[in-house]
């Protein structure tokens, strides 16, 4: 009877151990896949940029503006004002770690944790994204009527229907630029660039000339050139 018990005590306890183990693993594999593979962005720069369509009325929420995880969330990159960006290493706990990648520190240079679908950092929240192209894919994808025939702009910032155009980029670094408008760079055949200033009305988008008083760093919207309306 005694070694019975004694089997069926040691049992338990492994069956015990082994459960504890899986739901532990569990755990961690459900906060890794969290995290795992995805992208997060400054909740108040999207929820401006959702407002306003504008990533030049939202730059006040970039500093801190966008961290991606890689798939087993052990790195990460964070980016700030979308021109200057850091590698971490991740260490996942109570709290979300991020050690400096290139010097050995014993303290963390940053804490976060996930709470209620949000990345918090201190008192900045970070909501998830599936792209990086989040502008683009929002406002700017899709296909448009012109004056002169339709145009189609595509996710990876490529132009169609326009013979003359190749691909496009839409400004959101505005750190260094002194501008009254939001910036779209459109690209020929011979990758030669042409900024415009645009907003967004209804369903159109209204471009205008952009006069440089001094190339890349200050300029000002001219007169309306033309519009492109979303089919």
């Amino acid at each position: 009877m005694f070694q019975i018990s004694m089997k069926r005590i040691f049992l338990i306890l492994t069956l015990s151990s082994i459960i504890f183990s899986c739901h532990k693993e569990q755990k961690k594999e459900e906060k890794a896949l969290g995290l795992g593979n995805s992208i997060w962005v400054n909740a108040k720069y999207l929820e401006t940029l959702e407002r306003t369509k504008s990533p030049l009325q939202a730059k006040v929420f970039a500093d801190t503006v966008m961290l991606s995880f890689n798939l087993k969330a052990d790195t990460a990159n964070v980016v700030w004002n979308f021109h200057e960006g850091s590698a971490f290493l991740v260490k996942q706990g109570n709290n979300i770690q991020f050690f400096n990648a290139y010097e050995e520190k014993k303290s963390p240079e940053m804490e976060g944790n996930l709470q209620n679908g949000l990345f918090k950092i201190n008192q900045t929240s970070f909501k998830k994204v599936d792209t990086t192209g989040f502008i683009e894919k929002k406002f700017w994808i899709g296909k448009y009527s012109t004056s002169r025939g339709n145009i189609d702009l595509k996710f990876d910032g490529k132009v169609t229907g326009v013979d003359s155009l190749e691909s496009y980029y839409v400004w959101c670094d505005y750190v260094t630029t002194q501008t009254d408008i939001d910036l779209v760079d459109f690209f020929d055949k011979n990758n030669k660039s042409t900024t415009y200033g645009y907003k967004f009305a209804g369903k159109e988008i209204i471009f205008y000339e952009f006069i440089w008083s001094e190339e890349g760093l200050i300029g000002k919207a001219g007169k309306e050139l033309f519009r492109l309306k979303r089919i």
